[in-house]
């Protein structure tokens, strides 16, 4: 039930979100907070579903199994899974990063700079990539 705090936390911000988005009377702002409302709640939900379904008594043996097989793959292919978590957290920061510009970008209502910033967050991408890949090599 303790990874599951989480999700349900945010899906109430989600839902909240949405239906602030849908009280205020400001056009614009107002359609931008209930559609990251909808996103966010949208997500946790699906992910609360899932975690779900797969812990139900039913289906625990098959869950439990296919844990233990990931787990054994993850084992035997070390630098396939320390370049799968690096792309991974680099893609989480990336994706955090890309949320605050366009929430940024969308309150300024900005056109200009698209090109350079997109660059800019290549650039961050990979470099980024390459960081997390060799934390997880010197851990591991």
């Amino acid at each position: 039930m303790k990874q599951n705090k989480a999700l349900v936390i945010e899906f109430v911000i989600g839902i909240l979100l949405a239906g602030v988005g849908l009280a205020m009377q400001i056009d614009y702002y107002s359609t931008m907070v209930f559609a990251m409302g909808c996103g966010l709640a949208g997500g946790a939900g699906h992910n609360l579903v899932r975690i779900l379904y797969w812990t139900r008594p039913e289906r625990r043996a098959d869950y439990e199994e296919r844990k233990r097989e990931e787990r054994i793959d993850r084992l035997d292919e070390r630098k396939q899974y320390m370049r799968m978590k690096a792309g991974q957290v680099s893609m989480q920061i990336m994706l955090c990063v890309l949320l605050l510009l366009d929430l940024v970008l969308a309150l300024f209502r900005v056109q200009t700079w698209v090109i350079g910033m997109i660059a800019l967050l290549f650039l961050l991408l990979c470099t980024s990539y390459n960081a997390v890949y060799r934390l997880l090599e010197k851990r591991m």
